[in-house]
């Protein structure tokens, strides 16, 4: 189980509320198979999936809903700021992010431009409608553990029908990692290989003669 225990951080009245639902595994399943896992479980039109290590801002829910109702295909990324892990409370010395560019090996790098659309998810933080996630088939079930889900999300997304779009306004603050803060370091070992053979997959699903 988690260490601490999740009785141990969650309040009472929320792990008992009949509309949270906790999905807890033996072993590790590696971030993929979890979010799928969760996804397939939830009962709501919005699928949306956040890191733990962000607080999501007053109001973004409903952004999230307002960009989501024109298109049930339409894949939304809030604006991602800086988080305090002292307080818990967002930052903003920190220029918001939200934009991610395929590179040609199959990886995505940040930027920035006063457009809406986003052609790569960063993969963390994001709002999918139910119908869309099942339709476009949610996330490949022979990627394991972390690394290249984001991509073949992307692009199977815009080469289907969707689009991807960034939201200004719903803000949520991230802990970033950090060198000079401990605190902000993994506490678990990630194979690097297995997220190159992610990537790779996606690479052959989707970049054709490229």
């Amino acid at each position: 189980g988690s260490s601490p225990p999740v009785s141990s951080l969650l309040p009472k009245e929320l792990r008992e509320n009949p509309a949270v639902r906790l999905l807890r595994h033996k072993q590790s399943q590696g971030l993929i198979r979890s979010k799928s896992a969760g996804a397939k479980l939830a009962t709501g039109d919005i699928i949306v999936f956040f890191d733990c290590h962000v607080a999501p801002q007053p109001g973004w829910h409903r952004e999230f809903l307002t960009a989501m109702q024109p298109n049930y295909r339409r894949i939304v990324v809030p604006s991602i700021t800086d988080l305090d892990i002292d307080t818990w409370k967002q930052r903003h010395h920190f220029a918001p992010v939200s934009k991610c560019y395929l590179t040609f090996d199959a990886d995505f790098k940040w930027y920035l431009s006063s457009g809406d659309e986003i052609p790569i998810l960063s993969g963390g933080l994001l709002g999918i409608s139910a119908r869309w996630w099942r339709e476009s088939g949610g996330y490949d079930d022979s990627m394991r553990t972390w690394g290249g889900e984001n991509i073949d999300q992307s692009l199977r997304t815009w080469l289907c029908g969707g689009e991807i779009f960034a939201l200004p306004s719903a803000q949520v603050a991230h802990m970033w990692r950090s060198g000079e803060d401990s605190r902000t370091l993994a506490k678990y070992e990630a194979n690097p290989v297995q997220a190159l053979q992610n990537r790779a997959r996606a690479a052959a699903g989707w970049f054709g003669n490229f």
